[in-house]
């Protein structure tokens, strides 16, 4: 099974000193990545339309960080 460009995610890397575009694939939405070019790691946000659904292990890090 191939992606096609609509299956990809295209987000900026938030360093300003970078700003590279970042292509990932949907299965990366809530994860974190890495910047290529300046290994920032960066959240890929979930899309617009769906809500955020936490598992209880995510719920526990966010409380703990």
């Amino acid at each position: 099974m191939s992606n096609t460009n609509e299956d990809i995610i295209r987000i900026m890397c938030p360093n300003l000193g970078c700003q590279r575009i970042l292509a990932v694939p949907p299965r990366a939405q809530g994860r974190v990545v890495r910047c290529r070019g300046c290994g920032t790691n960066i959240r890929v946000p979930h899309p617009e339309g769906q809500g955020m659904k936490q598992t209880s292990a995510e719920a526990e890090r966010q409380k703990a960080a």
